[in-house]
């Protein structure tokens, strides 16, 4: 890229001191004016070349910083998921260890003392708990798994977004020449590339947007945006798609400087109207509250929607100022990825919910199994010094599982039902 601008310095200079040579010649060689004047105007061109370049580098060089800054925030995320998921899997292992170990050490002091009966009993007791450790432990591999997954995928997508949207504006050109004049098929081209992205962004049809949904008015009359994308929280965006290709096909043929310039005009002048017509239709009333107060004009040709703002750099705050955000399908792909992308972290907290409330579930079988030792170490007298040992090992010494279980609930577990007062604090004194 350096070598290119270099090179591209070096033909200006010669081309400075080639026009130069032309002006000292001027006064002797009158046949050569016309041969200078066509040496500026193609330095003109030149120049405006150089320019384009220079923007179409610093584009470049913008989206490749982005897309590094994603992929770096990604792997940040990716890998704190996955220590929380690798902490609540060492937890349950333990717990489940310890348990098991637990039940079989009942089972063995008890073979000499308890009948037939009471071994059922215990293990009909244990038996609810070994069901939740499993679906624990499932649930957790699923959210690992899901995490997992969702994080390479989005991985991939960030190291395509560039390669996807040069794609898209090469098919775009194409189509452009297929239905230039025909505004009923550059709109339904249009919608088509927009729902591309969307389906490409990794959001889904019917449940994170909407296509064409029937919108009513206050008096009654029926709307239909191209697109309602949802976002958490119970809000939502219009993206309409806006094709302009007439005036931008004739500014792209022009054979003159001055077509040129008024099909450019022309093409500014069609998108303003597009802009208008979208602000009337006042799309953002129909949701009251529920919507953001701007909808997103999608003009779904990349390079039509970049010769407009260069033509009009005003133009893109005279459309913000009226409630409406000019994209092109670059900037509006990266728009739904980061919507995509809070939707995601948005399902991973609530899966993180429905651990706590197992977790808490966990702590009642817990409590339960507790309840039901003391109520048959009253019960069984012949058996009490059984019970004590089980007892002791359940609530006693440095590392106790109640002292653990307990610790799930202050850091935040559900629970319906805490452990009695006076088994906590035995728990807590030999924990100390």
């Amino acid at each position: 890229m350096t070598f290119l601008l270099y090179t591209v310095l070096v033909l200006l200079l010669l081309t400075l001191a080639l026009l130069a040579w032309l002006v000292v010649r001027t006064g002797r060689d009158t046949p050569d004016r016309d041969a200078l004047i066509r040496l500026q105007t193609r330095e003109t061109d030149f120049q405006a070349t150089s320019r384009l370049l220079q923007e179409r580098t610093d584009r470049l060089e913008a989206l490749q910083i982005e897309n590094a800054r994603l992929a770096a925030e990604l792997d940040h995320e990716r890998r704190a998921d996955a220590e929380k998921v690798r902490l609540l899997k060492d937890a349950e292992a333990r717990l489940k260890a310890e348990f098991e170990n637990l039940a079989n050490r009942i089972f063995e002091d008890k073979g000499r003392a308890f009948t037939e009966q009471n071994r059922e009993r215990i293990s009909s007791l244990l038996q609810p708990l070994r069901e939740q450790l499993d679906g624990f432990r499932k649930r957790v591999d699923e959210v690992h798994k899901d995490g997992t997954e969702q994080s390479a995928r989005l991985l991939e997508q960030v190291r395509q977004l560039q390669t996807l949207s040069n794609k898209v504006s090469d098919e775009a050109n194409h189509l452009a020449r297929a239905i230039k004049g025909d505004a009923k098929r550059q709109g339904d081209w249009g919608e088509l590339i927009v729902e591309r992205l969307l389906e490409a962004s990794g959001l889904e049809n019917g449940r994170e947007y909407e296509v064409q949904p029937v919108l009513r008015a206050e008096n009654g009359a029926a709307q239909r945006p191209d697109f309602v994308v949802h976002l958490p929280g119970g809000k939502s965006v219009i993206v309409d798609a806006k094709v302009s290709l007439t005036a931008y096909e004739r500014s792209c043929n022009a054979e003159s400087d001055e077509e040129r310039r008024a099909a450019l005009a022309a093409h500014v002048q069609s998108v303003r109207r597009h802009m208008t017509e979208l602000r009337d239709k006042n799309y953002t009333a129909l949701l009251g509250n529920r919507t953001l107060d701007f909808v997103l004009m999608c003009v779904p040709l990349e390079p039509a929607y970049q010769t407009a703002l260069q033509a009009e750099p005003g133009l893109l705050y005279e459309l913000a100022q009226s409630h409406v955000v000019i994209t092109g399908p670059a900037t509006l792909m990266i728009t739904l990825k980061l919507i995509a992308q809070i939707w995601r972290r948005e399902n991973e907290n609530r899966h993180a919910e429905q651990i706590a409330d197992r977790a808490g579930r966990l702590y009642d079988q817990v409590t339960l199994i507790v309840e039901a030792m003391a109520a048959a170490k009253k019960n069984l007298g012949d058996a009490a010094q059984c019970f004590d040992l089980a007892l002791s090992r359940l609530q006693g010494g440095r590392g106790n599982l109640v002292g653990r279980v307990e610790t799930l609930r202050k850091l935040g577990a559900k629970v319906n039902k805490p452990l009695p007062p006076s088994v906590l604090d035995q728990a807590l004194t030999d924990e100390a």
